[in-house]
């Protein structure tokens, strides 16, 4: 064998015996259900005992010192990537339920938004979860109405457990667009809403009013006040339109004694049949009467 063959050769041994006895430590590991850590968890090529993972703890830190002095002792070169300190994890992935909760917490969002555009949201435990959380099976998750209008927010999930029913608090981040109204033009006060009187636009959920008008725009509405052009449409604008309006022309009755007469009005305010409403005849009196349908009304007084 030539010279250069085995300097080659000795090259090749010594680069190889280098790398294989390298380590690199991280700053935060997932261990899942390991709870005895051996040296082939941190990528080395033999194995020897490292850490013990305590089965009540789903977080375990540790300084850096203690996963290092083994390796060294076995003439590994140690690079600690760490600050000092390493966090175990367990149940990084939540024990397989991160996307079962996530896709929970996505349907809540659904059921108000038909409309919403996102993705599945990452879901977050708000504190440790218990040593046992793999044997917890899902029933439901809750969200506070004011989560529906944030990107990130607290949620509570109910699992069962092997003994009863357990709530955990988790957090959510959510990345959504919702359809939403805006006014295309002014409109006035008791104005009945067409789609000639609104857009259409996409917005970020976390920035969403309170009482937004989302998806769909529901029929009849009528303006409560002006509204401004462009300005978003909240239901706290609208009423929904009465089936009689202020203006409307009425035969109203009035009863006395024995007879019944019969009297020219228009109806003052807006009101729905059996509503009691001003109405003003036509050689100027007012009274109240009583909307038996959508053109009579019974003058009460």
């Amino acid at each position: 064998m030539s010279l250069f063959i085995r300097f080659i050769t000795l090259l090749l041994l010594i680069t190889t015996f280098t790398f294989s006895k390298s380590i690199t430590i991280k700053p935060h590991y997932c261990v899942n259900e390991n709870l005895k850590l051996n040296s082939t968890f941190f990528g080395a090529t033999e194995s020897f005992e490292i850490i013990t993972i305590p089965k009540t703890r789903t977080n375990f830190t540790v300084p850096s010192l203690y996963i290092k002095n083994p390796f060294e002792k076995k003439s590994y070169d140690v690079i600690d990537s760490s600050t000092g300190v390493v966090t175990f994890e367990r149940f990084c992935n939540l024990a397989g339920k991160k996307d079962e909760i996530a896709q929970a917490v996505l349907l809540e969002f659904e059921k108000l938004y038909p409309c919403i555009d996102a993705k599945l949201p990452t879901i977050k435990p708000s504190s440790p979860l218990p040593f046992d959380f793999k044997a917890y099976k899902l029933i439901k998750v809750n969200l506070k109405q004011s989560s529906f209008r944030r990107k990130n927010a607290s949620f509570q999930a109910v699992f069962q457990t092997p003994n009863n029913n357990k709530s955990i608090y988790f957090k959510f981040t959510i990345n959504a667009f919702v359809d939403i109204f805006k006014a295309k033009h002014k409109l006035h006060n008791d104005t009945i809403l067409s789609e000639d009187d609104y857009k259409k636009v996409s917005v970020k959920l976390d920035k969403l009013p309170s009482k937004i008008i989302t998806c769909s725009m529901p029929k009849d509405l009528m303006t409560k006040n002006y509204i401004s052009a462009n300005s978003i449409l909240t239901t706290n604008k609208f009423t929904h339109k009465k089936e009689i309006l202020r203006g409307t022309a009425i035969q109203a009755y009035l009863k006395e004694g024995m007879l019944v007469l019969e009297i020219k009005a228009k109806v003052l305010k807006n009101g729905n049949i059996g509503d009691i409403v001003k109405i003003k005849t036509d050689n100027g009196k007012l009274f109240k009467a009583k909307l038996i349908s959508k053109n009579k009304a019974i003058i009460v007084e």
